[in-house]
Formats: C-alpha cells, sequence, structure tokens
C-alpha cells in the first residue's frame, strides 16, 4: 500500500513529492539506479511520465510536479500515485537489490465560479 502524502495539491499549480530511502538496516541509502512514473488509481500513465530517470540518485529525492501533472478532468478531487523503482547496494545482501516506493496524493480542482 502506497504512503499517503497529507498535503494536498492544487490543480495547475506545482507540488514537490519527497522520498527517503533506506537500507534493511534502516540507513538511509543512495540508490543505485532510479526511475519515477506517476499514475492515476486506475494505473493509467499521466502526462507520459513514465520511467523517468534519476540520473544521479541521492537517499533523498525530491521530484516537482506541475502543469498537466497535475490536472483534473472535471469538478471532483483525484488522487494520483508516484511510483519510485529502482536498485541499491547492500552490504548485507550484496548489490542490486530491487527498491520500489510508492506515494499517493490528492488533487483538489480548480472551480471557476
Amino acid at each position: 500500500m502506497p504512503g499517503v502524502i497529507k498535503e494536498t495539491a492544487t490543480e495547475g499549480s506545482s507540488f514537490q513529492v519527497t522520498a527517503t530511502f533506506f537500507d534493511e538496516s534502516g540507513n538511509p541509502v543512495a540508490p543505485t539506479a532510479l526511475t519515477w512514473t506517476l499514475t492515476d488509481l486506475d494505473g493509467s500513465i499521466v502526462n507520459s511520465r513514465e520511467d523517468v530517470v534519476i540520473s544521479t540518485p541521492s537517499s533523498e529525492e525530491s521530484i516537482l510536479l506541475e502543469g498537466d501533472d497535475l490536472a483534473v478532468d472535471g469538478n471532483d478531487q483525484v488522487q494520483r500515485i508516484v511510483t519510485f523503482v529502482g536498485t541499491y547496494d547492500s552490504a548485507t545482501h550484496g548489490n542490486d537489490k530491487p527498491l520500489v516506493d510508492q506515494s499517493s496524493f490528492t488533487i483538489m480542482p480548480i472551480r471557476i465560479i
């Protein structure tokens, strides 16, 4: 189950998603490779944001979502999921261990009166 970001994004604005990565001992670890993908709750890719490469990943990564990343079709709040996928090197279990992390957040639509 993805972690839930408590802050709400606003349609058409910008919104930062931050992920911190840990090894099996709970120590911060920089992934050796890392990508992220933005989807809706049905798993559909949003704004062509699929497997976006983070070229030099660190133990804490922030991505900025904006524009069509935060588009809302209609007047209802919508949910989005950011999924990070990568590998890391473990002192205990060896190199290239899989890493997956997800965070979900809500987007509030702009209502024009």
